[in-house]
């Protein structure tokens, strides 16, 4: 089905303020309605999709937790699950169980690292898993006169750094409802926000937080692997030079209230120093793993 963005943002505009707010309100509720029962069945193993455990699988009832592979999922088996769940789906549930383990940190969807030929290209790391979501502006437009004329994604899925699906194992169909969301979001940017609620959240979310509300809300950590940001902290004390003493008290300060040194330096030299602090990814996220598109002869 072909979707016209254009007339989806003329019934938009018809729309009153009202009839906006409360179809915003419905999404809402159910998008809660579905992360809290995800949780629930998440902490005792068991999928809230088909309330079965992540240990089962039922070939005549595919379902979404078959890619954690907790069963006897085979590469083989993941047509019958993209025959049954969009890429929406898929991109959700896997998102959601990254994030119970590790919040933002799991998820590299940084749009710096994706480049300008993509619609899609991110990955997402759930204990010794990563699935990465892959589209070129060619895939989402279909290879014309080819078997494979249809929008589609490549998925890759690698165990313990090991091939399990390879990009080029599967052509994977994007559903009508997903081109609908793919489409409007693209095209009718400024109205119409896709994304996957705060428990699907990536580094993209990460980065976009003003940095006030970083340092304000960040805590410490000595564990590399458990961090979402990386902090540059620079001091300019050139006019009122600060005793190594007392930068020393700051770091005190910083480890005994388990906030970050740029906060705590910000507060105390506010009126004595300039204090600038760059606030990066941290080292431990996933790197993007990267497709070869081979081009047409």
């Amino acid at each position: 089905m072909q979707h016209d963005t254009e007339k989806y943002k003329r019934i938009f505009e018809a729309m009153s303020p009202e009839e906006v707010e409360e179809i915003n309100r419905l999404n809402d509720d159910e998008h809660q309605r579905q992360a809290e029962a995800f949780k629930a069945g998440y902490e005792k193993g068991i999928c809230y999709l088909c309330n079965k455990p992540f240990k089962t699988i039922s070939k005549d009832n595919p379902c979404l937790h078959w890619l954690l592979r907790q069963c006897k999922f085979k590469k083989k088996d993941f047509p019958k699950v993209y025959d049954k769940y969009g890429y929406g789906n898929i991109a959700a549930f896997v998102r959601w169980c990254a994030n119970q383990e590790r919040l933002l940190g799991n998820i590299n969807d940084l749009e710096d690292e994706r480049s300008d030929r993509k619609v899609l290209s991110y990955t997402v790391k759930w204990k010794n898993i990563e699935w990465t979501f892959d589209c070129s502006k060619n895939d989402f437009q279909g290879h014309q006169k080819t078997s494979i004329d249809y929008p589609h994604y490549h998925f890759q899925m690698r165990i313990d750094g090991r091939q399990f699906i390879n990009f080029n194992d599967f052509h994977v169909p994007f559903t009508d409802q997903d081109l609908f969301i793919l489409k409007n979001s693209m095209e009718q940017g400024y109205w119409f926000k896709q994304n996957f609620g705060a428990i699907g959240s990536g580094m993209q979310d990460a980065v976009s937080v003003e940095l006030g509300d970083i340092l304000e809300h960040t805590s410490r950590s000595n564990n590399e692997d458990e961090t979402t940001y990386h902090f540059s902290t620079m001091i300019d004390a050139r006019d009122n030079p600060i005793s190594g003493e007392e930068i020393y008290e700051i770091q005190q300060e910083a480890e005994r209230t388990g906030k970050s040194f740029a906060l705590v330096a910000q507060k105390r030299l506010k009126e004595r120093a300039n204090v600038q602090t760059v606030v990066s990814p941290a080292d431990s996220i996933p790197d993007i793993a990267s497709r070869t598109e081979h081009k047409r002869r």
